[in-house]
Order: structure tokens, then C-alpha cells, then sequence
């Protein structure tokens, strides 16, 4: 299977992989052949492409797994938002309740990644805009489990930790929405009351949700930065909670590889070069060394340009050196003729190298 963009579908392509609406129901499912209906659907809910098997992709055998299954993703997303309406409404109770399910949903998934023998992670390329603000809570908590899961934390800390991050951003229900979703540049008033969702989060978890200080450190201060520059206390490296650290690199990761009204989406190796070049200013450096080896720049799935002007479809990520993937080489004008390249061991190969997106 691979991924392709959603201005790349054609009636006739088959699905990889299940796809499902905001809601968590099943739209389109996987071996579907999609018709002109199936795609208008995907762009009306923003979809920004789908994995589908091709002559290019169905020969080799593409491991794209990422941490949870699409299901389970899709459920966790439908209870956060459920969660997030409730405290919004002050539905105190019920939000509760819900916060209750995420938990008992974060505990299946941390024993996932904590059982896996998956050293490194495929980010979600199957995501939708409309849907930013809760799947974002849920992928943000994903991505810092695995963080924590390469910085050797115990089964019982990526417990917390997953709470921390799948909360980190409740205090933006207390926002009024004409910030939250205003388009261009936020006055210094608006930002300022912005800045507010981590007090107000803070104060939603711990007394309301009545979880310990290690998760709401998190939900607190996951807009620090090391360098003493972040919010909302101006904390500065080491001072500021270890949790805290963590969610800032996921956080900014995860916002980065979105659409947003006011810039179009990084790619996921854009991403993963902000985060490293802002290592020691953002960003922890033993945090940033920890994300450099877990994730992904060049999901497997995806199609890349290679500097000897072919293309490669990666085939499957080197955890010992994660920029350098297992790669399907072809000629995009002959697909058909092609050959596999490790561009971390193979001699032959290693003058090549990834240049972008294709």
C-alpha cells in the first residue's frame, strides 16, 4: 500500500486501509474501489489523502503500522471530543465520566506500545482538518507515549504521561471560540487570553478530573520553553516538569503537520527538522534525541524524489538510522522497472539521498 494525496484520487483506486467520518463510523472500507461519490466525500470532510493498493505498491511488502489500529484511533478521538463538548457545556459530571473512558482507552494503548517490539513510529498520515482539535489531544498523546516509551519510563509513567498529553489542551474549551478559530494573526489581548488555556486546562484536571501533580504539570506547562522563553511562567530547562518537556515536542510536531486556515501543512520530514533544529532553545536536547530515533521523517507508505532524479516508495524505516530508509526505487515514467534500495547499508545506494515529497 501507499499514500497519495487527496487531489491524486481517481474513481477505481482501492483503499488500504478503513476510512471513518468524524464520528468514528466506518465510511469507506478497506479493498473498496472508490468511486466518484467515495472521493467527493473524502474532500468534503478534508481529508488530506488515503493509503490505496496499486501496481506500484501491491509487490512489495510496505510496513506502515503505526501505533494503534485505526479504529481504536478514531474511538479515542470520538470520546476526547466528547469529553471536551461536556466541559465546555459544564457538564461536570459527564465530562468526568467521559475522562473515565479516555482513561481506561489511554491504559489499552499504553499496553500496546509498551508490548511492542516497534522501535520506530509511523506518524498518522490518515487524518482530516475538520476534526484538528480532538484528534490532535488524541495523536499528541499517542506521539509522547512512544517518546516516553524510547526514554525508558515505566509502564505506570506512561500511564500518567498519556493522561497528561490526551488532556493538555482541555483549557482551550474555556476559549472563546472567535480566537480559538480566528484565521489570521491573533492581537496581543487575544493571545494573551489564549495563553490562558493552560491555567484554565490545569485547573479542569485537577479539580474537576482530580488527577496528581505529574499529569496536570503537564497540562500546564507543555508551552514552556527550554530556553525560558514559553508560558505561562517563563520556566527554563530543567525546571520545568519533565512531562512538560515531553508534550512540547509532540505538541508542536503534531500542530506542524497540519492544515491550518492560516498555512498549508508541513510534511512530516519539514516537521521533524523543526523539531531538531530547535534543540536546546524549544526543545530539551535529551528529549529531541529520544524523537530524532522514535519518529518517523519518512513515513513508510509514502512516495519521495530522490537526488538521482527517480523515485522511491518507502518501503520500511532503519531504526538505526531513521532517515535513511528501505526504498522501492522507480523511474516515474516507467513504474513497472524498479528495485529495492537500503539507503542506510547499501553501498551502491549511498549516494543517494531524499530530497522531498513526490
Amino acid at each position: 500500500m501507499r499514500f497519495i494525496k487527496i487531489d491524486q484520487l481517481e474513481a477505481g483506486m482501492t483503499t488500504a486501509r478503513p476510512i471513518y467520518n468524524k464520528q468514528g463510523a466506518l465510511l469507506i472500507k478497506k479493498g473498496h474501489s472508490l468511486e466518484s461519490r467515495n472521493i467527493s466525500a473524502l474532500h468534503n470532510m478534508k481529508y488530506v489523502g488515503i493509503y490505496i493498493v496499486d501496481a506500484l505498491s501491491h509487490d512489495v511488502d510496505i510496513e506502515a503500522e503505526e501505533m494503534v489500529d485505526p479504529e481504536t484511533r478514531h474511538n479515542a478521538v470520538s470520546l476526547v471530543e466528547s469529553m471536551y463538548a461536556q466541559a465546555a457545556d459544564t457538564k461536570l459530571s459527564k465530562a468526568s465520566n467521559s475522562a473515565g473512558e479516555v482513561t481506561a482507552l489511554i491504559t489499552d494503548i499504553v499496553e500496546r506500545i509498551f508490548e511492542s517490539d516497534t522501535a520506530v513510529m509511523n506518524v498518522p498520515l490518515l487524518r482530516t482538518f475538520d476534526e484538528y482539535t480532538y484528534r490532535h489531544s488524541v495523536d499528541v498523546g499517542m506521539l509522547t507515549i512512544m517518546l516516553g516509551k524510547a526514554m525508558n519510563l515505566s509502564k505506570e509513567n506512561l500511564m500518567e504521561l498519556g493522561k497528561s498529553a490526551f488532556f493538555h489542551d482541555l483549557g482551550k474549551m474555556f476559549v472563546p471560540l472567535e480566537i480559538l478559530n480566528k484565521e489570521g494573526r491573533l492581537t496581543d489581548r487575544e493571545y494573551e487570553i489564549m495563553q490562558k488555556h493552560t491555567q484554565l486546562g490545569y485547573d479542569f484536571v485537577r479539580d474537576i478530573l482530580h488527577e496528581n501533580k505529574s499529569v496536570t504539570s503537564g497540562v500546564l506547562f507543555h508551552h514552556e520553553k527550554y530556553d525560558g522563553t514559553g508560558y505561562p511562567h517563563k520556566l527554563k530547562g530543567e525546571d520545568i516538569p519533565i512531562f512538560g518537556r515531553m508534550i512540547a515536542v509532540a505538541d508542536v510536531y503534531d500542530a506542524l503537520g497540519t492544515d491550518r486556515p492560516y498555512r498549508r501543512a508541513f510534511s512530516p520530514s519539514e516537521s521533524y527538522e523543526a523539531i531538531l533544529a530547535q534543540s536546546g532553545t524549544h526543545f530539551d536536547p535529551d528529549i529531541v534525541l529520544a524523537f530524532r530515533d522514535t519518529i518517523a521523517p519518512y513515513p513508510a507508505g509514502i512516495t519521495v524524489k530522490l537526488s538521482n532524479g527517480l523515485h522511491g516508495l518507502v518501503v520500511r524505516n532503519n531504526p538505526s538510522f531513521i532517515a535513511r530508509p528501505l526504498i522501492k526505487v522507480f523511474n516515474p515514467a516507467n513504474p513497472s522497472k524498479y528495485k529495492l534500495a537500503d539507503l542506510a547499508n547499501d553501498m551502491e545506494a549511498l549516494h543517494i539521498t531524499i530530497t522531498g515529497l513526490a
